[in-house]
């Protein structure tokens, strides 16, 4: 009730008198009530973004053509490699790839002979950065036991093609170690490692321990991502053996004590490859380890028989702390001189389903038969 005193009605006319004292408690309340709803605004958005989900897109291993020793290039110039599985790798928040070789137009020192037998080495044409840019890609790994094919020159002109093209690159030993990318207001520290030359020397664990923690600690990053290349390759390499892995006499690490050491340090998400087939994946300390996810888009040089052709999109989303809070895997096959296409069987999830319940009874991730990855109750 308003009170007598606040308002009355004049016996000789229609007009009403508001009491000038009521009228500015009026506009107080307006005020306080304006106040309460912009308050209310700012403490919504300010939770949102705090429970916001960050949708990290993962793939393997990239090797879109070669022009040596002779041209081997995918039709249009290899710009319909990434259409079938573009839609989930622009629709990201950040996307991350390893590059499975060097962009160099011509020149370098090959490490093998044009003509040596069983040797494989990959030089992309420099314009092919502009493939992976309409990709969708922010991020390339470049530790891997490709980097070398070309020599130093070579690694060089990766480094600034990927540069100008606006892709950030990191896994050279003491070229580049790591890289930094901010997207709507998050900074994500992102580190790569491979048991090769010149690469950040993922059996060193202590490296890897060590860069997590200068990307949280010094480098103050909210997201810590960790890519790996190792792993013995092929069809009967698709289990995490947790021990160190020897293949062609080489000592390719132990990515199970890696990749654990990793989180333990602080890192938020560990992706592999190099393997070139799938392997399983771990919740491990609420942080997801995908340990190895094959071939990506590599039409000519690679093997894509049997599960060397399964090259899957893996979707991760997480919190702004880095927890794990689920996301998906986007199965897909590939064949010689084409990129990566969507397989409605649902192929390369039934893999990974069996892969990670042999290898890892004891996480509590759960893959199901759509691809969804949830947390087990």
């Amino acid at each position: 009730m308003l009170g007598a005193q606040s308002l009355t009605r004049q016996t000789t006319s229609d007009s009403i008198i508001i009491d000038e004292s009521f009228y500015g408690k009026l506009v107080e309340f307006d005020k306080h009530i304006k106040y309460q709803s912009e308050r209310r605004r700012v403490v919504a958005d300010s939770l949102a973004k705090a429970n916001a989900t960050l949708r990290i897109a993962c793939v393997g291993d990239m090797m879109l053509g070669m022009n040596y020793p002779v041209p081997m290039l995918a039709a249009n110039d290899g710009r319909n490699l990434f259409d079938d599985v573009r839609e989930y790798l622009v629709g990201a928040d950040l996307t991350l790839g390893n590059i499975e070789g060097v962009l160099l137009d011509k020149g370098g020192v090959p490490r093998y002979g044009p003509d040596s037998k069983g040797a494989f080495m990959f030089r992309m044409p420099e314009r092919y950065a502009e493939r992976f840019v309409e990709a969708g890609f922010d991020f390339l790994s470049m530790a891997n036991n490709h980097t070398l094919d070309f020599g130093v020159e070579a690694i060089g002109s990766t480094m600034r093609t990927l540069k100008k093209a606006g892709i950030a690159y990191a896994g050279v030993q003491d070229m580049c170690d790591y890289a930094i990318v901010e997207r709507d207001g998050v900074r994500y520290g992102l580190c790569a490692f491979a048991p090769n030359l010149l690469m950040c020397d993922m059996r060193h664990l202590e490296l890897g321990e060590q860069r997590v923690t200068q990307l949280r600690e010094e480098h103050k990053c909210d997201i810590v991502i960790v890519s790996v290349h190792a792993g013995a390759e092929g069809n009967g390499a698709t289990h995490v053996t947790r021990r160190d892995e020897i293949f062609t006499v080489f000592n390719r690490g132990n990515v199970h004590a890696f990749a654990h050491r990793c989180i333990d340090a602080g890192a938020d998400l560990v992706y592999g490859h190099g393997p070139h087939v799938v392997r399983g994946m771990e919740l491990y300390k609420g942080r997801l380890i995908a340990y190895s996810l094959g071939n990506f888009c590599t039409p000519y040089g690679m093997n894509l028989n049997g599960r060397c052709g399964y090259s899957p999109v893996l979707v991760v989303d997480l919190s702004r702390d880095g927890a794990f809070r689920g996301g998906e895997i986007i199965s897909a096959t590939q064949r010689r001189g084409s990129g990566p296409r969507v397989d409605s069987t649902g192929i390369v999830i039934s893999e990974l389903q069996n892969l990670s319940r042999m290898d890892f009874p004891e996480s509590k991730l759960v893959i199901s038969d759509d691809g969804m990855l949830l947390i087990e109750e």
